[in-house]
């Protein structure tokens, strides 16, 4: 056998395996830290790189490079996939981290316009198209990491702490914002504070790649190696396996443009097109996500009991019954805005408490991280990161509510998804690439 398999993680003790849990879920925060802090300051710097008398305009530019940086993710989930399927998960996320803490970095000492001119706004989108690619692959291979080190009957539990590590990542950088406004005002943000949470992201990532670094292999992993003379990976197989990579797809679509509105873009909404202080919608957000923090660890806990398909059909009929109700309740008071996010992010935790665990079962080893992180990405470049783009633009055209209807018809393509897979739940993740989602009995 081979030293890997000699390493796999079910052969390590507890503590060994707890401690990789942290270092995977600590690298996950500090990578979705850098992602959120960008929507979060981009009212303050996007005159920085982009100067304009319209201020909205200066926004919608600064957002095109946000959008801009899921147009890599894609490619970033079928290379970090592909390579974390042969040569293990533990490489692909430590390069992952090395390379998203290196684009906040640049993005930190970044010159502005008035220095250099275009330079500066290129600057800024070569770093964000890095960090795109970082992405693709991060969020695919830790939830295979996470998903293949869970015990059989805790999947989903152990999945969703990746969507926990997120939260706790835009919770971190939410407060950030909030202690910077608070401290330092706006001219000193728009001058230079809003580069203070791109350097602590930066600091921080490096550690998060120290911690990597000593991960140990998953046990799936290393049968795989054990015989990789008998196991084909690559595009090949992953095509055979084409209902796992629609599954990914459908759940990712619905998943992916909930998250970034209600939970990234919401609180920056409602300050730019419903008057909302910052203060207030910075405040709400953080509530709202601790609610979501609790609440998607007990929607896992319960889809190992009573299985996945019932939370995801939950998540698409609430989002087309409530999306029009939720965004009436975002005025230019707190409350509005906070019992809408809470509401929302309720909803999307039926979701995002079972989605890990779903991604992962529907793939066989040999190409379980290129299946997750490829159709992952392309979901959600197409539907995610253009979602606050799109969003604003319809919004200052008058056309807000067509954007409304978008949500709840890719809510719907998720609610199809789910009524259409069959139950995951006690899949074997270790059975013969068979090129189908075979059914429980006979996969057991």
């Amino acid at each position: 056998m081979s030293d890997i398999a000699a390493e796999g993680a079910f052969a390590a003790p507890r503590s060994r395996r707890v401690k990789d849990l942290i270092a995977v879920n600590f690298g996950n925060t500090l990578e979705w830290f850098d992602w959120t802090i960008y929507t979060i300051f981009a009212p303050y710097f996007a005159l920085q790189f982009f100067p304009s008398a319209d201020k909205s305009a200066a926004l919608l530019a600064a957002l095109a490079v946000f959008a801009a940086g899921f147009l890599t993710r894609p490619l970033g989930g079928f290379l970090f996939g592909l390579y974390a399927d042969r040569v293990g998960r533990k490489k692909s996320l430590t390069l992952a981290m090395f390379i998203t803490a290196g684009g906040s970095l640049v993005i930190a000492f970044a010159p502005t316009f008035a220095m250099v001119g275009l330079l500066a706004s290129v600057i800024l989108l070569v770093a964000r198209l890095a960090q795109g690619i970082a992405h693709g692959g991060e969020m695919g291979t830790s939830v295979t990491y996470l998903v293949e080190r869970a015990p059989r009957h805790r999947r989903a539990l152990y999945g969703s702490t990746s969507w926990m590590s997120v939260v706790l990542g835009t919770m971190i950088a939410t407060v950030t914002g909030l202690l910077l406004n608070a401290t330092l005002g706006r001219p000193a943000l728009e001058s230079w504070g809003w580069r203070i949470p791109f350097v602590l992201g930066g600091l921080l990532g490096f550690y998060g790649l120290y911690l990597r670094r000593k991960l140990t292999e998953t046990d799936s992993f290393a049968k795989v190696q054990a015989q990789s003379a008998k196991t084909a990976t690559g595009l090949g197989p992953l095509l055979r396996n084409w209902r796992g990579v629609a599954v990914v797809f459908g759940l990712s679509a619905g998943g992916s443009i909930m998250f970034y509105t209600w939970l990234i873009y919401s609180p920056t909404f409602a300050q730019i097109s419903r008057g909302l202080d910052s203060k207030s919608a910075l405040t709400a957000s953080l509530i709202a996500q601790a609610v979501f923090f609790v609440a998607i660890p007990i929607v896992g806990w319960l889809a190992d009991r009573f299985g996945r398909r019932i939370f995801i059909i939950l998540f698409g009929l609430g989002f087309i019954a409530a999306t029009l109700q939720l965004d009436g309740l975002i005025t230019n008071s707190f409350s509005g805005l906070l019992t809408a996010m809470i509401c929302a992010l309720l909803i999307l935790a039926c979701l995002f408490g079972v989605n890990t665990a779903v991604w992962a079962e529907v793939f066989p080893t040999s190409v379980r991280a290129t299946g997750v992180s490829g159709p992952l990405s392309l979901a959600t470049a197409i539907f995610g990161g253009t979602a606050p783009y799109v969003n604003t633009y319809l919004s200052q055209t008058g056309e807000h509510r067509l954007f409304l209807f978008y949500l709840m018809f890719v809510a719907g393509i998720t609610l199809l998804t789910g009524l259409l897979i069959p139950e995951t739940r006690d899949l074997d993740l270790d059975r013969p690439d068979t090129g189908r989602l075979s059914n429980p009995s006979a996969a057991t």
